[in-house]
């Protein structure tokens, strides 16, 4: 690896007025990239210090020319088997950081001295890890209480970046599917790995949201890892991301399901069902062939959820 302090130039330079240019050479499979690591200026009190964030892990110094070497000697624990991580697990109360690599049809989780989780479902290594960190006494107050919430590793900067939205399958009696959905690098498409590989679909107005979960399903189920292409859903949508998607959509008549009533929309063939996330500021979708068939779906997941008023 090759590491440069360089000066900003892109218009902030009062809050980051340096960046780290990180050239990998042989350190990881990703042997030509180039990454810039933001310095951030931080007060406390009178007191300056320089600092990076390095896939949420925080290095400071009150010299930016000391960052290229915490940045040198920090990096190479978090590769493993010549890979950055492509996820990381965070656990906001207990303050821990786990990476997430992906080799072939695997993901694996590891922890710091401990062991690691492999499964070819996000889904499973997350439960598996979870198990093991309450197990341990690291993960919440008396057990339970704390989770792991997932991120995206920046391939620009090497900070962490937020899903725009998930696909999961939770079918009772069935293997979860669970994929973090981010927008790439280049602006211009959102993905997430599902059955060996990367799938993609081109940002259109909102409308990439389903075409991916087509994509996705088609791959499971070629995969024998889902039986109906509506078994996997769009979840945790962000409020930018629903507003955009239901431009596309036509409104139909809402349906009440335990209690709840829910809008409904119409695309072509499909039937989706909203539900709002409040405590989240996010949107779920539920996707069926027909009315009675998106009902039916939207009851059993309610039910799952131990969802039933009045």
């Amino acid at each position: 690896m090759k590491l440069t302090l360089e000066p900003n130039s892109n218009g902030d330079e009062k809050t980051v007025p340096f960046h780290v240019r990180v050239d990998i050479v042989t350190a990881t499979i990703d042997a030509g990239s180039v990454f810039y690591v933001p310095v951030e200026v931080k007060y406390q009190g009178m007191k300056k210090s320089f600092a990076v964030n390095i896939a949420g892990w925080v290095l400071e110094s009150e010299r930016p020319e000391a960052l290229p070497g915490k940045i040198s000697r920090f990096l190479p624990r978090l590769i493993s088997l010549a890979r950055l991580p492509t996820y990381l697990f965070i656990a906001r109360r207990a303050g821990g950081i786990y990476p997430v690599y992906t080799i072939g049809s695997e993901v694996y989780a590891t922890t710091p001295g401990g062991p690691v989780f492999r499964h070819v479902e996000l889904a499973k290594v997350r439960e598996y890890l979870t198990d093991y960190l309450h197990a341990a006494g690291i993960l919440g107050e008396k057990g339970l209480s704390d989770k792991l919430h997932v991120r995206g590793l920046n391939m620009k900067t090497l900070g962490l970046r937020r899903p725009v939205f998930y696909l999961k399958k939770r079918v009772p009696g069935e293997v979860d599917f669970w994929a973090p959905v981010f927008e790439a690098s280049d602006g211009q498409h959102i993905y997430c790995y599902a059955a060996d590989e990367r799938r993609q679909a081109p940002i259109n107005g909102g409308l990439e949201v389903l075409e991916l979960q087509q994509t996705v399903a088609a791959a499971l189920k070629t995969d024998k890892r889902l039986r109906d292409t509506f078994d996997l859903r769009p979840d945790r949508l962000f409020p930018e991301v629903w507003e955009q998607l239901k431009s596309g959509l036509r409104e139909s008549e809402a349906m009440a399901v335990n209690g709840l009533t829910l809008p409904v929309y119409l695309m072509g063939n499909i039937h989706l069902a909203l539900e709002e996330r409040p405590d989240e500021g996010r949107y779920s979708l539920y996707l069926g062939h027909n009315e009675d068939d998106l009902r039916a779906r939207v009851a059993v997941d309610l039910e799952r959820r131990g969802i039933v008023i009045g």
